[in-house]
């Protein structure tokens, strides 16, 4: 399986995410649109850097972290996840590298190019990572991927099966706070991104 880096929130990440400055106030306003609050999202935020470094070497200025998406695993698996997304430029100066034991290989590429890959089946991606990757695929470099995602509004998209009155059952994604529908009659998870198998 494919991934972003990334990783659940440790107690650490509240102490560092309440340290990290906002001259701006964007704190406030980020966690609004991340369905947070202010000091979750100073969490999420520090885990996001932290997460970065520890698993491929890259390290990225505060200022250059930014939101883009929003997934909830689906009420139907045994374990779920509330995931945000962040996008930021790769530092010039940079290289990603394997930097410990979660991850047998890290690469920085192009969107096209894996999801190339993930359809010839040679890189599997979760649903929200192929998303994810569709969404940044339509721009031409990171700078406008960032000022597109600041415009963007994040919503907290929840894949949701649905049994109708007939018994058949359909996906659509909802909004995972509100249950408002985003999107009806989605494709449904894949067995092998219910349960890990292929």
């Amino acid at each position: 399986m494919h991934v972003f880096p990334g990783g659940r929130l440790d107690p650490a990440d509240l102490v560092a995410g309440a340290a990290l400055p906002d001259p701006g106030r964007i704190f406030a306003r980020d966690a609004r649109r991340a369905s947070s609050d202010e000091v979750e999202y100073r969490a999420l935020v520090a885990c996001a850097l932290r997460e970065l470094v520890e698993e491929s070497g890259v390290s990225v200025p505060l200022a250059d972290l930014h939101l883009a998406d929003h997934w909830i695993t689906p009420e139907v698996e045994g374990r779920r996840f509330d995931t945000r997304f962040f996008v930021a430029p790769m530092p010039e100066e940079q290289q990603a590298v394997l930097t410990g034991t979660e991850a047998q290989s890290v690469c920085w590429i192009r969107p096209a190019h894996a999801l190339d890959e993930h359809e010839a089946g040679r890189m599997p991606l979760l649903r929200p990572t192929s998303r994810v990757l569709e969404y940044l695929g339509q721009f031409s470099d990171s700078l406008a991927v960032i000022a597109a995602v600041q415009e963007r509004p994040i919503l907290p998209m929840l894949p949701r099966r649905i049994v109708a009155d007939d018994g058949s059952v359909v996906w659509a994604m909802v909004n995972g706070r509100t249950g408002d529908l985003i999107e009806g009659d989605v494709e449904p998870p894949r067995f092998w991104e219910l349960t890990g198998a292929r």
